[in-house]
């Protein structure tokens, strides 16, 4: 897929909806460097303790925050992704994520991200580091 196109909402509604196609998180809100994603927990996303899987959250993450990147005016890729998982939520019924740009620089964006369950519980705290592979692109720095 390429989304390397100059009008941004065509580039957005192209990588929300592979997103959504592939994984089953939901876009709410894609504003401006900003992106929200909710995901309905199923069987298959926790592990034997009822716990979502850590792999789950990262991806949920990263592809929240590439949108909001997207939002922002980049187009790239994730160069650098940390995390810290502050607790496990068992039971959970959903996952909400929410990525914000912090800094847009020409070629570097900073984006963080952090992901909630359905009781509003602080489950992990991401921060990324993409790239804008292509300059001459507008971004709209938060």
């Amino acid at each position: 897929m390429d989304i390397n196109i100059r009008d941004k909402k065509k580039a957005i509604d192209i990588l929300r909806d592979d997103i959504e196609n592939k994984t089953g998180f939901s876009f709410v809100r894609i504003d401006n460097g900003v992106a929200v994603s909710e995901l309905e927990l199923q069987e298959y996303h926790v592990n034997p303790y009822g716990i979502p899987y850590g792999g789950v959250l990262f991806t949920m993450a990263d592809d929240t925050a590439g949108v909001a990147f997207l939002s922002a005016g980049g187009n790239g890729v994730t160069v650098n992704g940390h995390v810290d998982y502050l607790r496990g939520s068992r039971d959970a019924q959903k996952l909400i994520c929410t990525a914000k740009v912090r800094k847009a620089g020409r070629r570097i964006f900073y984006i963080d991200a952090d992901i909630i369950n359905e009781k509003d519980e602080d489950l992990c705290r991401f921060k990324f580091v993409f790239i804008n592979l292509f300059e001459e692109t507008e971004h709209k720095a938060q």
